[in-house]
């Protein structure tokens, strides 16, 4: 009796071919943003390995007449470019997918001695609109209910400035840096949102704290470090060497961020989903990574500026936006000073997301 339908290995391969095309829909339009030469150049290295891989077949198999070289060769072909493209895009989808799967979360963690608050609210210097809207929201109800607020943001002095702009920043200025990431990726600086606190900061600046502390003040703890601490001394030499060395590096990162701001939308698209996934893998802690090279005086130091700071404050309620960074050193010092001090609560909060653009219709014609 003859059977009808395809056979279990027809089947198999139409399912395949099916996601192979599907899987190319979705690449092309990445790759076409990206470069149409990019299409061009896994075309011509599909075209090429396929030539190759027909003519061993037809060496091998000659004997049982696998059929003409054109009949080898197309469809190897058209495999290899379906599995090229979907290979060469898919790192922007994984980007995408990790903004979406695993979000950079900032922490707004309640503190308290049983005598004292203070809400700790992580910050990322760079993030979406809408986790600086809902800071702000929380932010004002802190200072409605009586909390003194501190900020952080190294404080300029003319003795140290430009000793900070050379070994922290690279020799640039790091609100301009932060600003010009925060277009490229689609996402906001944190400074164009406390702007709107403006007015209250005017009224009542006894409220509102700079708690950080002066470029002078780190060269001053970075020297004293370079003198009594060797392990210090020895990582400082590094990080300035890698620093010398990285030019390559931030000449790729130049010509990225004039790709992505060319004025073409694709790039611009493009360039922000690779740029919040870079951001999202960098900024999201790891108990693996290993401490930064300068953290002694980036982070430690003014750890214990801000927790002396708030220990010498007489007031009872202290709302304080730091970078999330800090958060584990803050409430170490703090335990150190009274063993007392617990987190009592703690809210996470999406960092960094996609921008969300909405369309409809008035209805108006």
């Amino acid at each position: 009796m003859e059977k009808h339908g395809l056979s279990m290995g027809q089947r198999a391969s139409t399912i395949g071919w099916f996601l192979l095309a599907i899987g190319f829909a979705l690449a092309l339009p990445v790759l076409l943003g990206l470069s149409a030469w990019i299409v061009v150049a896994i075309a011509a290295a599909a075209a090429l390995l396929a030539a190759g891989i027909a003519a061993i077949i037809g060496l091998a198999f000659r004997r049982h007449s696998p059929g003409s070289f054109v009949s080898r060769w197309l469809p190897a072909a058209l495999a290899l470019l379906f599995v090229l493209s979907i290979l060469a895009a898919s790192p922007v989808y994984y980007l995408a997918a990790v903004v979406a799967s695993r979000p950079l979360a900032a922490p707004q963690a309640t503190l308290s001695n049983e005598q004292r608050t203070i809400i700790f609210q992580g910050m990322t210097h760079v993030g979406s609109d809408s986790f600086y809207k809902a800071v702000v929201y929380d932010l004002e109800q802190a200072l409605a209910d009586g909390y003194v607020v501190y900020y952080e943001g190294v404080r300029p002095d003319p003795a140290g400035d430009a000793w900070f702009s050379q070994t922290l920043a690279h020799g640039g200025d790091l609100t301009e840096e932060y600003k010009s990431l925060g277009e490229v990726c689609g996402l906001a600086f944190q400074g164009d949102y406390f702007k709107l606190l403006g007015p209250e900061i005017r009224e009542h600046p006894d409220r509102h704290v700079a708690a950080d502390v002066t470029t002078l003040e780190m060269k001053q703890e970075y020297d004293r470090l370079i003198e009594v601490d060797r392990d210090f001394a020895a990582n400082a030499a590094k990080a300035a060497a890698e620093a010398e060395d990285q030019a390559d590096s931030a000449d790729v990162l130049a010509r990225f961020l004039r790709w992505s701001q060319d004025g073409d939308p694709r790039h611009h698209s493009l360039g922000g989903v690779i740029c919040r996934g870079f951001m999202t893998l960098t900024l999201t802690p790891s108990p693996d990574k290993p401490p930064g090279d300068l953290d002694p005086i980036v982070l430690d130091f003014r750890n214990r500026a801000l927790v002396d700071r708030i220990l010498s404050d007489p007031r009872e309620h202290i709302y304080v936006n730091y970078g999330a960074a800090h958060l584990p050193g803050v409430l170490k010092l703090l335990k150190e000073s009274d063993p007392s001090w617990s987190v009592k609560s703690i809210k996470w909060m999406r960092g960094i997301e996609a921008p969300e653009e909405l369309h409809g219709r008035l209805g108006l014609e």
